[in-house]
């Protein structure tokens, strides 16, 4: 009696990958087809992906797409979703015809930007905008939220993008950025539009980090790199998103129900040269971050801190908070955590080796305190950061 062989599902990506996030999106899908596949892939021969193939180049079981903001595409996609066939979409916003979707949690992208400019003592902000956030994601109108309910101000700048006319834009844009108060923290869209940002700056002859520090968003590696100066960035998850979204079709393809929105949190942000300042206008208090970011991991206390200043300890803490918005002690221990987040998903140590490389007293105490504050397990985290999740 033969055996019944099973026909492999065939599944479309469509999905633009002259950028590293989606190419970690495919590798994520790539992970969960190896787990739970095998699956047959199409894979779009020209870019940018600006609609479904036709019928004679593909008809198969299922889609993974990233329309981005292309309604004729997103039409597409839904008509062909309400006639039964199982599609995923990458991009937002929520609900955007009627598909399920996986992407990037944009309210975390706004909260680690902030944060980060604010643990270099940043108070002026500024964001720069491409022409498609009209519709999602609403990663500046987030930012700004979060500056103007800390107390401070964000400036924005929201000129659209003519591919013909560079040097009209960057010129423009220049204009805008010798306007704003300095020094200023500039999150910028994505990484493309941050370098366009550091050109404009040199046009302008302002310096990056020192008059305005700039961050860019997908943490493409190679743009980032080959910028002047380098540029950071925030980190995408873009294979855990892949994974999750080959998981999503997965049930779909089954005939089973599945979420109708996930969002999966970015890995955090990799510091590079164009961030690489501290804009705390008291000296002392400058002097005392710094020390606290060099030696945070030697198990320092605030009585070490305070050996590098010239104050009490009253007046020390209250100008320290006054800078950051949190005491010394808390800075110490953020300093510590950062590093053992970096550590459980870049490195295979134990808890106990990461403990004593970050300073702490003991794994038990370095659990307990990374649970406190990040609201997941140590063991989680690994696993997340390392996007396969737990099943």
């Amino acid at each position: 009696m033969s055996r019944r062989v099973r026909s492999l599902p065939s599944v479309a990506l469509l999905i633009e990958t002259t950028r590293s996030y989606g190419r970690n999106v495919l590798r994520g899908i790539g992970d969960y087809a190896r787990i739970y596949g095998p699956w047959l892939f199409y894979l779009p021969t020209t870019m940018p992906v600006v609609s479904v193939p036709p019928a004679d180049e593909w008809t198969g079981d299922g889609i993974i797409a990233q329309p981005h903001q292309n309604q004729a595409f997103v039409s597409q996609l839904a008509e062909l979703y309400r006639r039964g066939m199982p599609v995923v979409s990458l991009s937002g916003p929520p609900g955007a015809g009627g598909l399920p979707a996986v992407r990037a949690n944009q309210d975390a992208v706004a909260a680690l930007a902030f944060n980060h400019f604010r643990e270099r003592g940043f108070t002026r902000f500024a964001y720069c905008a491409i022409p498609s956030e009209r519709i999602w994601p609403p990663t500046g109108e987030l930012f700004r939220r979060l500056a103007e309910e800390a107390g401070f101000t964000c400036e924005t700048h929201s000129a659209g993008l003519d591919m013909q006319a560079t040097t009209l834009r960057t010129a423009q844009l220049a204009q805008w950025l010798k306007g704003l108060k300095r020094p200023v923290a500039l999150l910028a869209a994505n990484d493309l539009r941050a370098r366009e940002v550091l050109d404009a700056c040199r046009l302008a002859k302002l310096h990056v980090p020192e008059e305005i520090a700039v961050l860019g968003v997908n943490d493409d590696e190679l743009i980032c790199e080959m910028a002047n100066p380098p540029l950071s960035s925030v980190i995408h998850n873009g294979r855990r998103i892949g994974y999750e979204a080959a998981a999503m079709l997965h049930r779909l393809m089954a005939g089973k129900k599945v979420a109708a929105d996930i969002v999966v949190d970015p890995l955090g942000i990799h510091s590079r040269q164009s961030t690489d300042l501290l804009a705390i206008e008291d000296p002392e208090i400058a002097n005392a971050v710094r020390y606290i970011r060099e030696n945070a991991c030697q198990g320092i206390r605030v009585e070490d801190v305070l050996q590098q200043v010239a104050m009490s300890r009253r007046a020390f803490e209250k100008r320290f908070r006054a800078a950051l918005g949190r005491p010394p002690h808390m800075e110490i221990r953020r300093v510590q955590l950062e590093r053992a987040k970096e550590m459980l998903v870049n490195t295979d140590y134990k808890l106990e080796r990461i403990a004593e490389l970050t300073g702490f007293s003991s794994a038990q105490y370095l659990a307990g305190l990374f649970h406190r504050v990040m609201k997941v397990t140590p063991g989680a985290w690994r696993r997340a950061g390392r996007t396969l999740p737990m099943r």
